[in-house]
């Protein structure tokens, strides 16, 4: 079945469809209707069985709006981005690694330099997929995919919507790791949603702006523990 028959199909069976839709929709947003909030929460489920209760690891729920001071130190703030290139005639953004993929044979064009895929632009003749204008001469930029929020009024303190699940694990190491008496290993888990502002949504519910994960961090002592791979590779 074809991408745009299946979604047109989850639509009517009430598994998702886009959200927004009576103001004209908003890409990259897609509400799960009620079949799809039950799958869903059946999936979240049988993960959190799997690998949170039936591996012996702890479950935590963080928030999902944080300082800027914890994307400083991960290096989110300098290096979580995309590459933008923006079309002169209708204003359109696009993914520009992406559009280099679609039209060349390269398929990790997001490892290359901004200024060579700006040149493979040129060179291939890669218009706008909006309107058809050419963008040879068009800067590659980088676009940073957080989403940027004040924390409280006045002289608020920036702060971000988190762009993965990790943060909050990471950040909370210290508490859990005096909840679990200092001793090692341990294994934390979260499933909630994380946010990126995407350049061009595209592929249904595969890259979106809000999307729901679920992660498992196993912090170990390096010098003494080996990490519990041989339970979990083949799952």
């Amino acid at each position: 079945m074809a991408a745009d028959a299946l979604a047109e199909l989850a639509k009517r069976r009430g598994f998702f469809f886009g959200s927004n839709g009576a103001y004209g929709g908003t890409a990259g947003f897609y509400t799960f209707g009620p079949q799809g909030a039950a799958l869903k929460r059946n999936v979240e489920d049988a993960w959190r069985d799997r690998f949170t209760i039936r591996e012996g690891n702890r479950e935590i729920e963080a928030p999902t709006i944080m300082p800027e001071a914890v994307f400083e130190a991960s290096g989110h703030l300098e290096g979580f981005d995309d590459m933008l290139v923006e079309c002169p005639e209708c204003g359109e953004s696009h993914r520009a690694d992406h559009l280099v993929e679609d039209a060349t044979a390269i398929e990790d064009a997001e490892a290359l330099p901004g200024e060579e895929v700006a040149e493979l632009i040129a060179d291939n003749d890669i218009a706008c997929p909006a309107c058809g204008t050419e963008l040879a001469g068009q800067p590659v930029e980088a676009f940073n995919l957080m989403f940027a929020t004040d924390i409280g009024p006045g002289d608020a303190q920036p702060g971000y919507l988190r762009p993965e699940t990790a943060q909050g694990i990471f950040v909370e190491f210290p508490r859990l790791k005096e909840y679990a008496r200092g001793n090692l290993p341990f294994g934390i888990t979260q499933i909630g949603p994380a946010y990126r502002n995407e350049i061009s949504p595209r592929g249904g519910l595969l890259r979106l702006r809000e999307f729901t994960q679920a992660e498992l961090e196993q912090f170990i002592d390096p010098e003494e523990d080996e990490p519990p791979l041989d339970r979990v590779r083949d799952v």
